[in-house]
């Protein structure tokens, strides 16, 4: 094999700033799938992106169940080309040379580049060049490719880090947070890998926390913390991962992957003062397959004290030593900002009432702060998309 061009190794693409909880995740998941396998402390490439050695065994588990991860990747060849032309000249040796097997006779494929603007030419003209090296490479070892952007059997995903240009295979075939259980996204969504990275963050263990979201929206921080608590695959069905249908990971990914903790009862509440709302909460966690997980609510967080939910939750069921308030409050796109202000005071006044709990919010608003009150024990840039936003945890 071409030495320095072709690579070999599992990426987990994430959200700026979440190399530690994607590594912690996926740590996780590996000592509870695996007997014999010991994962190395992983390369780094940026704030969010972590390297591992490939294993079709981890492959599989990664694009199966790992849910803070944006992208899972087998890398495949690299380049610090920085023009056209040797770019193809370095991609068609690599692929011409190589002896994996990773792609066979007959397949289709579709290619999306980001994070090129470095490179000396347009993400258009990067995808041709990559698409022309793939085929002529793979017609030198008397393999047949081609081009299907609508249903192709693999993706490809070429992307920069620094000055190294790298082709993968995307694994699942699509953006990680697309799991397939939100039947109504509401007025403004967290996206869910986002929300799996905030309750990392918030350290939430479903054996010890009672949670509450006052402001549960769609119900999508809910539901993630209930799939993670039981370790359920990221994929709601009928959706699956691409790699499902490609060898050698399909011989790892079962048609219904199990739960990893499948013994795991937590404790949810999901409260919005939004009835309408409520009936989506309840609509997604039944696509999502954890009905009798959480407990919708519909209230005003106002109108609700510490000892009422501890009772309430406690003739459902749902005792646990601690308390743990998780939200993602709005941000202003469509209220004034005096009554975002005087909400987040309110939340603040309301949050502190419950003595003794934690709560923690991923915020884009820079008043917000001020506004709640107290002082974050934990401050963390994390963004939601194209707003700058932190997480901030409190200590009540």
């Amino acid at each position: 094999m071409k030495e320095g061009i072709i690579v070999d190794d599992l990426r987990l693409i994430g959200i700026p700033g979440t190399n530690k909880v994607m590594a912690g995740e996926f740590s996780r998941l590996v000592r509870r799938a695996f007997n014999d396998v010991k994962i190395k402390e992983p390369a780094k490439a940026g704030l969010g992106a972590l390297i591992y050695p490939f294993e079709p065994r981890l492959a599989a588990l990664a694009v199966t169940y790992h849910r803070t991860a944006s992208r899972v990747l087998r890398g495949l060849y690299r380049s610090e080309a920085k023009r056209l032309e040797p770019l193809y000249d370095d991609l068609l040796a690599g692929v011409s040379a190589d002896t994996r097997g990773w792609f066979k006779d007959g397949m289709t494929f579709s290619i999306a580049v980001s994070n090129v603007a470095s490179f000396e030419a347009g993400g258009r003209q990067i995808v041709g060049v990559v698409k022309n090296a793939l085929v002529d490479g793979a017609k030198m070892r008397g393999v047949s490719l081609s081009v299907d952007p609508d249903n192709p059997d693999f993706r490809l995903d070429v992307r920069m880090n620094e000055d190294t240009l790298t082709v993968a295979m995307d694994l699942a075939g699509r953006p990680m947070n697309q799991r397939g259980y939100r039947t109504d996204r509401g007025l403004a969504p967290l996206r869910e890998n986002l929300a799996a990275v905030l309750l990392m963050l918030a350290r939430y263990d479903s054996r010890f926390d009672l949670l509450l979201d006052p402001m549960a929206g769609s119900g999508t921080i809910a539901i993630e913390a209930a799939l993670m608590a039981r370790g359920q695959a990221v994929w709601s069905p009928p959706r699956a991962p691409m790699a499902k249908n490609i060898e050698p990971y399909s011989e790892f990914i079962p048609d219904n992957p199990p739960p990893l903790f499948g013994d795991a009862a937590p404790a949810i509440i999901a409260s919005d003062i939004d009835k309408r709302m409520k009936r989506v909460t309840q609509k997604n966690m039944e696509a999502a397959g954890v009905e009798g997980l959480i407990e919708p609510w519909c209230a005003d967080f106002r109108s609700l004290d510490a000892e009422m939910v501890k009772e309430r939750a406690k003739s459902l069921g749902l005792e646990r030593e601690r308390g743990l308030i998780v939200s993602n409050p709005p941000y202003g796109e469509r209220l004034d900002p005096d009554d975002l202000n005087g909400l987040y005071s309110e939340l603040g006044e309301w949050a502190r009432t419950f003595k003794g709990w934690r709560a923690a919010f991923i915020v884009a608003n820079t008043d917000f702060e001020a506004a709640f009150g107290g002082r974050a024990r934990i401050k963390k840039p994390l963004s939601n998309g194209p707003l700058k936003g932190y997480f901030l945890q409190y200590d009540l």
